[in-house]
């Protein structure tokens, strides 16, 4: 597989497998797990902005911005109450 479009200078050598693409996890089925997972969030988060154009809610960006920050402190809440169990 060919290398990724943008890779920083600075990136650690360790951060891209053999394939040429990033590697978070030491079995690459979690990185493409979690990139399923964050594609369907995404999807998701359209959904909702698309809800509320059709609800004709005339929310401000800085309310938009809002929901958004809520709506990602939903999505990575698991992860941020795993890390405190580590502790």
């Amino acid at each position: 597989m060919a290398e990724p479009e943008f890779k920083p200078d600075d990136t650690p050598k360790d951060l891209y497998g053999p394939d040429g693409q990033p590697q978070f996890f030491n079995d690459p089925g979690m990185d493409r797990f979690v990139a399923v997972v964050m594609n369907m969030a995404q999807e998701m988060w359209v959904q909702e902005e698309r809800l509320m154009a059709l609800e004709g809610l005339d929310a401000s960006s800085e309310d938009r911005e809002a929901k958004l920050k809520q709506f990602i402190d939903r999505i990575f809440a698991p992860l941020r109450e795993s890390g405190s169990d580590e502790s």
